[in-house]
């Protein structure tokens, strides 16, 4: 029996042939877990078109295209997930998600790639996670938006209660309120993001549209009409002003939660959250399967989901002088956590992970 021979090679994004794109789409196509627009190869096409360290990871077996994993090659030579810090979910396009990614790695001569949100399913990254996998959370619309909304008030009866009682009160107010949910007017885009870098400062939270790339991806998405990618801008208007709005992005079946803010001074009519549910509404009516909210610990993501899936975080490396000082700085984010300190324990690895997200941001 012939063993089967795997190569990879280092590709940017329009050096693909039409069997590589062709495979690539495939891949998508027959597997739910790559519906995100992450995984779109329009998506990459955009990060090509704003970042010059973008990269693809192209792996052949017995010279047939057997998957892709899109990223940043930045200058320092450490490998992180396409989109960066607007990234929360990626993984291999394949479907062989145990291929080995170390010796890929080796084959196409670089020595770290540090992942995060990467799908726990894959078991090419679940051998190399830092942890357990985390839930990244959905919504899932297949059987529709009342089945969607009986599924959260059986999870949390209570907080459903609260989410319907402030959609009252928005339809009760004395004002004219508008919802746009593919709202095209850039001042509109403009308003939501300049409201996002000030909840950035207000938070202490890493301004990501610090780098000009940023907006130009945000941009490239809002303008884009098509199936296969395209931008969302939704708003909702209260008597002429911004009450709250949402910048997501979707594929042909799978809307990405992004950017959401809402202005303060209409915070007890709950209009973020009318907003989602209205999104969610469009969404199922159009033949949209999910949601994606994305992980993290936050209340509103628990309360409006019904479904989810893990992701893991980690580095896949070979010995190199790169993967010496990546390693010596998660060393010691181990070490301080084993200490008892109490919450001080954390300051390493919080330090760590925020310049992380500063060089990616920085493409450092």
């Amino acid at each position: 029996m012939t063993l089967p021979v795997y190569s990879a090679e280092l590709v940017r994004a329009n050096a693909l042939t039409a069997r590589q794109r062709s495979a690539w789409n495939a891949f998508r196509h027959s597997n739910f877990a790559l519906a995100s627009p992450y995984f779109a190869l329009e998506f990459t096409e955009v990060m090509a078109a704003v970042r010059d360290d973008t990269r693809i990871l192209a792996v052949s077996r017995n010279g047939t295209p057997a998957g892709f994993l899109p990223m940043h090659l930045s200058r320092s030579g450490v490998a992180r997930p396409i989109g960066g810090p607007l990234g929360d979910h990626h993984g291999l396009v394949t479907d062989r998600p145990d291929l080995d990614l170390e010796s890929c790695f080796a084959s196409a001569g670089f020595g770290v790639f540090a992942f995060h949100g990467a799908l726990a399913d894959q078991t090419a990254f679940a051998r190399h996670c830092d942890g357990p996998p985390i839930v990244s959370w959905m919504s899932d619309l297949r059987g529709g938006y009342e089945r969607f909304l009986a599924d959260c008030a059986e999870n949390d009866a209570k907080a459903m209660r609260n989410i319907r009682a402030r959609q009252r009160r928005l339809n009760e107010i004395d004002a004219e309120v508008v919802i746009r949910i593919d709202d095209r007017r850039p001042e509109a885009l403009d308003a939501l993001i300049a409201t996002k870098r000030e909840q950035y400062r207000r938070t202490h939270a890493l301004d990501v549209f610090v780098a000009p790339w940023a907006r130009e991806a945000i941009d490239e998405l809002f303008s884009r009409r098509d199936g296969a990618l395209s931008g969302l801008l939704s708003t909702i208007e209260i008597d002429g002003r911004l009450a709250a709005a949402h910048f997501g992005m979707r594929s042909q079946s799978v809307l990405h939660y992004w950017f959401p803010v809402y202005w303060p001074e209409f915070s007890q009519l709950g209009p973020g959250l009318t907003l989602y549910l209205e999104i969610a509404r469009e969404m199922a009516a159009q033949g949209v399967d999910a949601i994606h909210l994305g992980p993290g610990d936050y209340d509103f993501k628990r309360r409006l989901s019904n479904a989810g899936f893990g992701v893991v975080s980690g580095q896949v490396h070979r010995p190199s002088l790169v993967h010496a000082v990546v390693s010596a700085g998660r060393g010691i984010d181990r070490a301080a956590r084993a200490l008892p300190l109490g919450r001080v324990s954390h300051w390493p690895g919080k330090a760590i992970r925020r310049l992380d997200k500063w060089a990616a941001v920085h493409a450092f």
